[in-house]
């Protein structure tokens, strides 16, 4: 079974910088790509499984999400980090809109 088999949502490719509040900091961040429980994020720094961070993606019309770290993985220009929204809270049409842009 491939991995995006298992996947119970469509991901979007998507290009949006956001704000990462992680504690009292703030980390900037790109979604690589989305869908309705989560999102991969490209960072600056590096994330551990299981923490949990507050963003806000007033495009995705999400004021404020939790998200909760599944994994970290470094590459060349940073470390790809995938995440899972604490709560099912974007809509799917709203993602494919933004995917379109």
């Amino acid at each position: 079974m491939s991995e995006h088999e298992r996947r119970r949502h469509r991901r979007y490719p998507l290009r949006l910088a956001i704000k990462v509040h992680r504690g009292s900091d703030e980390l900037s961040a790109d979604i690589i790509n989305a869908s309705v429980s989560g999102c991969l994020l490209l960072m600056a720094a590096p994330l551990d499984a299981g923490e949990l961070l507050e963003v806000s993606i007033p495009e995705m019309m999400l004021p404020r999400a939790r998200l909760k770290v599944l994994r970290s993985e470094p590459t060349p220009t940073g470390f790809m980090v995938a995440t899972c929204f604490d709560a099912m809270m974007a809509d799917e049409p709203s993602i494919s809109q933004l995917s379109e842009k």
